[in-house]
């Protein structure tokens, strides 16, 4: 049997909502995942950083930068026109480097720490302008100090989904995180179209660990049940069933993983 290895699982938008906060805090009790993402901006966020203060020895706690959820911040797009306006370098720096630096400052006011790690909803974090930004920012707020780890979006087992999310910066970012010092995981697993039912989304887990590596990401997207307004609530309830069940945990162990924080990874090397 070969040595075990070590895949964060990884909980995106803490702080969305009381169903998503609630997912995670529960899951990370249970040792189902190694890591939360953070909407600084989210209704839920103040509400639920006590809880999530409380769990930093379980989990590695990052910020999940965004530019695509209105919560009434403004400054917000739509993910294609956000897409295009980085591209077409339409964007004022200052004014990016100002978003950015707001939320990491209600992180850190938050949380009473700077994230483990950063990275982005809807993978925002990757695109040209925003990257410039977001490694300026770190830069100046980590300085020596062990550096976090910044998610790559490089897909192990294309599909169209993750190629192409992929292929929006990782590449980039890549060179960018290498030269500035940041360790990032190899790749990272969970894309799909949020349309499974708990049963279909544990075949995908198992594909997906199937042909993940030591050091990935499996990002995911659980909820408790939650009445709010939340287009992805039913997809996000299936897989807190699917992450919440024997069967995930059986999955993981039979794959020859460990659920685990990535900072360990690089600690030799910063």
């Amino acid at each position: 049997i070969s040595a075990r290895r070590v895949i964060s699982v990884c909980v995106d938008d803490f702080g969305q909502h009381e169903g998503i906060n609630r997912a995670a805090l529960e899951l990370a009790d249970r040792r189902r995942v190694s890591a939360v993402s953070c909407l600084v901006d989210g209704p839920a966020w103040s509400s639920g950083t006590h809880a999530l203060r409380a769990r930093t020895d379980n989990v590695e706690v990052g910020l999940h930068l965004n530019f695509t959820e209105d919560f009434g911040q403004g400054g917000c797009y739509a993910l294609a026109g956000l897409i295009a306006r980085a591209y077409g370098r339409q964007f004022d720096r200052v004014r990016i480097r100002a978003a950015v630096e707001r939320q990491f400052d209600r992180f850190e006011q938050a949380m009473g720490q700077l994230p483990d790690f950063v990275d982005g909803h809807q993978h925002v974090h990757q695109l040209p302008v925003i990257r410039d930004q977001l490694i300026a920012v770190m830069d100046q707020r980590y300085g020596a100090a062990v550096r976090p780890w910044v998610r790559a979006t490089v897909p192990a087992s294309p599909t169209f989904k993750s190629w192409l999310i992929g292929r929006l910066g990782a590449k980039a970012l890549a060179v960018l995180a290498r030269q500035h010092g940041y360790p990032q995981n190899p790749r990272l697993v969970g894309v799909y179209g949020f349309d499974l039912s708990e049963a279909t989304y544990l075949q995908h887990v198992k594909r997906w660990l199937d042909c993940a590596s030591d050091g990935d990401v499996l990002m995911c997207h659980p909820s408790m049940p939650w009445r709010g307004e939340d287009p992805l609530q039913g997809s996000r309830h299936q897989e807190y069933l699917a992450l919440s069940g024997d069967v995930f945990s059986a999955l993981v162990a039979s794959a020859g993983f460990e659920i685990g924080p990535l900072r360990g990874q690089w600690a030799d090397t910063h």
